[in-house]
């Protein structure tokens, strides 16, 4: 069979008008789209982009008289926030690079900003007055911090200066450390362009989002892609979508929202908090792109989730499921808007070994999985699946992806420069499938048994039907005692109902430990994109801790 290579499909060599680079609205601020902000209690603003670009121009002299331009770094706290967004874009305005971090707890920012520092060295840290407020608590960060202009403060005048290096982003740090990927100014623009051509976006579309602007998602996806065409958008802090999720589709209804994006742990969320009753009145006829990413989508979720908002007009075609990474600027792959379905194939997990083919069972087997497909590549985007000796692998075959083409950060920075080359191999397995990606799961999340791989995402699953707290259920994998071990942590769980989740896993895989622990609040580990870190939760409970104390049920004594 010959090898399945994705080659990068091409970009359109069409520019839309105003679309030159990410800054071109900077010189055109005359736009007559408005970009709408939350406050997180419901209550909107209205900013012009004329307002916005004045904010970018007071930006700049603070930039200037720090001694901020090319080639220097500079951090910004994260927020969905007028201030950030002028703050963002006034950096790149004098040619420096910007770099993200996570708001939170002091002690968390803290950690953040000293990783950054420790990192890629910045230059300064510039922050609005609320948060320069918020970090007098703070130690020496080991980087000067500036605070934005006040609102009457002079206008620059000049043309933005580009910067080449576009962004620093971290990735998102589920399998350890986050670590900075230096995307090049082209590579950002080229993925932009890539991303417009996917949804089509236009200066009459509208983006409507609630991702944080810390994440490749929100960032990139929800920011810097439609403000590049001139569109319109709405922003509403992640906190705020947790809490009240209706105020999401609400701002949809109202703004004619035409695109969104949302990891897909969000669907879940939106189904236990929200009946059709919290929808009365709203109309969501205008979505036509609403991307699902992050991690491996749930084709149930998925379904539900349409089930759920279909009688208030969110189209099925407009669910677009997708696979990215901060190491690729964000998307690799998408599906593409489909009036009759989205790919979906039923695999028998429990057969699945690198450079063998898929088995498609008929029926249910013991560990059949239905997967999701993630689309074909983006333009400019290629993608292989290969063996261990890194040869490309067939259509249909099992093994770790890799990715190439003009979305490719240069690397991760650091002191040095540790350069991705042509082809990144990204530790996420899966296989293609009539030119569509399926992704199986983190090749760091599994166990390996009786020559098989078992991933932590498909005990998640069977851990998460048995039990009545789904969201507070993780599965780990791992070695406990030299034993290969399944843990499933549950919180506020009966010792019946704990019970009866080990009970359900330990059917499925005879011949495994499983323990089921129960764990306090604070124990579940996340990434600030929402990601599970289930190395980080394994260290906590096994290496550095006392697993013993939380055990509610343990296969080996069941069956002694």
């Amino acid at each position: 069979m010959a090898a399945a290579t994705i080659r990068p499909a091409p970009t359109s060599t069409t520019i839309a008008p105003g679309f030159e680079h990410i800054m071109s609205w900077l010189e055109h601020p005359g736009l007559e789209q408005a970009i709408r902000f939350s406050d997180g209690h419901g209550t909107w603003t209205s900013h012009s982009y004329e307002t916005l670009a004045a904010g970018v121009r007071r930006t700049q002299p603070v930039c200037v008289a720090a001694g901020i331009g090319s080639g220097d770094i500079v951090v910004l706290i994260g927020g969905n926030t007028p201030a950030f967004v002028t703050s963002l874009y006034g950096v790149m305005h004098v040619g420096a690079t910007p770099s993200i971090v996570a708001p939170g707890a002091p002690a968390d920012v803290d950690a953040r900003i000293r990783n950054i520092v420790g990192t890629v060295g910045p230059a300064a840290l510039l922050v609005t007055r609320e948060q320069a407020a918020f970090l007098d608590g703070l130690g020496p960060l080991g980087c000067r911090v500036l605070t934005e202009a006040a609102g009457d403060a002079p206008m620059a005048d000049t043309a933005p200066e580009p910067p080449e290096v576009g962004l620093v982003q971290f990735s998102s740090g589920s399998t350890g450390v986050p670590r900075g990927v230096q995307i090049p100014w082209p590579t950002l623009n080229a993925h932009v362009r890539s991303l417009h051509d996917w949804l089509s976006i236009s200066g009459e579309s509208r983006v409507v989002s609630w991702v944080p602007f810390h994440h490749d998602m929100g960032l990139v996806g929800c920011l810097l892609m439609p403000l590049a065409r001139g569109a319109g958008a709405s922003y509403m802090p992640p906190q705020e979508f947790i809490g009240a999720p209706a105020r999401w589709f609400a701002e949809i209804s109202r703004s004619g929202g035409t695109a969104s994006a949302t990891p897909s742990f969000a669907l879940s969320h939106v189904l236990r908090k929200l009946r059709p009753a919290h929808l009365e009145g709203l109309d969501l006829g205008s979505m036509s792109s609403l991307i699902i990413g992050a991690e491996r989508v749930d084709p149930e979720a998925l379904n539900a989730f349409h089930r759920l908002l279909s009688p208030f007009g969110l189209r099925y075609e407009s669910l677009l499921p997708a696979y990215g990474m901060a190491e690729a600027t964000l998307a690799v792959t998408g599906v593409r808007p489909d009036p009759n379905q989205i790919a979906t194939r039923l695999v028998d997990t429990e057969e699945l070994e690198p450079g063998k083919p898929v088995s498609f069972p008929a029926g249910d087997t013991r560990l059949a999985t239905r997967l999701t497909s993630c689309g074909r590549p983006l333009g400019g985007v290629g993608i292989e699946i290969l063996d261990a000796g890194g040869t490309a692998l067939p259509d249909g075959v099992f093994g770790e992806i890799a990715v190439s083409g003009e979305g490719l950060a240069a690397g991760y920075a650091g002191k040095e420069l540790t350069p991705f080359g042509d082809r990144l191999r990204t530790g996420d397995m899966g296989f293609t499938l009539d030119g569509e990606l399926y992704v199986v799961g983190r090749a760091g999340d599994t166990l390996k048994v009786r020559g098989r791989w078992l991933f932590a995402d498909d005990v998640q699953i069977i851990a998460a039907a048995a039990s009545p707290r789904p969201q507070r259920t993780v599965a780990l994998l791992g070695s406990l005692s030299g034993q290969d071990t399944v843990i499933i942590t549950v919180r506020n769980h009966t010792v019946e109902e704990a019970s009866a989740v080990g009970r359900a896993v330990a059917a499925k895989l005879p011949g495994l430990r499983v323990t089921v622990l129960q764990v306090p609040h604070g124990t579940l580990r996340r990434t600030t994109s929402g990601k599970l870190r289930r190395r980080a939760m394994w260290q906590d409970l096994v290496m550095a801790g006392e697993p013993s104390a939380h055990r509610v049920w343990d296969s080996a004594a069941d069956r002694a």
